[in-house]
């Protein structure tokens, strides 16, 4: 099998990496607007045999010599890639989000509706968080009351980060906004958000907190950080009436305690250090996340992540951004909606029965 690997930059050399070190590694291609970039990651020794070779100057190269297409570019030119693979029926990994913006991921969505197409949300396939959807679904919690997620980073990002990559809502927790969605099988229907610039940078908000109305009643509460001294801190729990869990909290989770004696002692010691960023954090859900797209390429497994999950989370994330700047509880897709009609939704979904509750949803859309 062949993989064209399109955009060599940080994601870019990150899923290449991903792919040669399989147990069996497909054959890489390599295609950038940069030709120089390409070449040196085609040439580079994690990427499998066959040296700068491997890459190909033209997107239509690439099209011609793969069986399957991993899109690694930036988002604001991410449409036109993916429209020409899809166009030449290949299947398609494409990192999130699908566009820059949510009324250009909307018309792509349509434009790519059949289109076999993954799309990068990576804790999909985390093991753990596996086994968290998995234990909600069975019923074991009871009916989900609340879901709170952390998103601190270890340091903040380069300036000019937000210019390509989006605020802090579109870029960092809308993977958290997305793991809402399929873990509990719930969609957002309201976003009350804030941020602030506390760390001098100049860019957009550097903290942010966000609280999401699902469809059910349930709330999830989300914060985020560009910094966290201890390292990269990012988990969830959930909360229901039989129980609750956690995803995160180990021995490399950056978070410290106050002490018995006074002082901090770390919540989980071990011989490793704190995870210092996604790509520590979640290598293994990276490792997963290529598996299963190779699988949906070879056995035509289903998607993880399908072009409709992936456009309700940047519906949602684009809210928040909206919440943030104009004080509002706001709706995705939406403009401004009136407290009333978020409290009569929360109002009515709490009435609903146990029988009714998460563990059906969960299971009725699991994939």
């Amino acid at each position: 099998m062949k993989v064209g690997i399109v955009g060599a930059g940080r994601m870019g050399r990150l899923h290449a990496s991903t792919l040669a070190a399989l147990d069996e590694p497909p054959a890489l291609l390599f295609h950038d607007v940069d030709r120089g970039a390409a070449e040196r990651l085609a040439g580079s020794p994690g990427t499998g045999p066959g040296g700068a070779g491997r890459a190909r100057h033209t997107l239509d190269e690439v099209l011609a010599g793969a069986d399957a297409v991993v899109v690694a570019t930036p988002a604001a030119g991410r449409r036109e890639v993916l429209s020409a693979v899809c166009g030449a029926g290949l299947p398609v990994f494409c990192e999130k989000p699908l566009a820059a913006g949510v009324q250009e991921a909307r018309e792509l969505a349509a434009d790519l509706a059949g289109a076999r197409l993954h799309v990068g949300f990576q804790r999909r396939c985390d093991p753990e968080y596996r086994r968290l959807r998995e234990e909600i679904a069975s019923g074991r919690l009871g009916r989900i009351l609340l879901v709170r997620c952390t998103a601190f980073d270890r340091e903040p990002p380069a300036g000019a980060y937000e210019l390509t990559s989006g605020d802090i809502f579109a870029d960092c927790l809308v993977h958290d906004m997305d793991a809402v969605h399929w873990l509990t099988g719930q969609p957002t229907v309201a976003v009350q958000a804030d941020g602030a610039t506390l760390l001098g940078g100049g860019g957009g908000y550097d903290v942010a907190t966000a609280v999401l109305t699902l469809a059910d009643g349930a709330r999830a509460v989300l914060s985020a950080s560009r910094l966290d001294p201890e390292g990269y801190d990012h988990r969830v729990e959930v909360l229901g009436t039989r129980g609750s869990l956690a995803v995160g909290l180990g021995e490399r989770t950056p978070l410290r305690r106050v002490g018995p004696a006074g002082g901090a002692a770390a919540v989980g010691p071990g011989p490793q250090a704190p995870y210092q960023d996604f790509t520590d954090r979640f290598a293994e859900a990276y490792r997963q996340e290529m598996r299963a797209f190779l699988r949906m390429v070879t056995h035509g497994e289903p998607s993880p992540c399908t072009v409709q999950d992936a456009l309700l989370a940047q519906e949602v994330a684009a809210a928040a951004g909206r919440s943030a700047r104009t004080g509002t509880r706001t709706a995705p897709g939406d403009g401004l909606l009136p407290a009333a009609a978020v409290s009569a939704s929360g109002a009515s979904a709490a009435g609903a029965s146990a029988s009714e509750g998460s563990a059906a949803r969960v299971s009725g859309r699991s994939r």
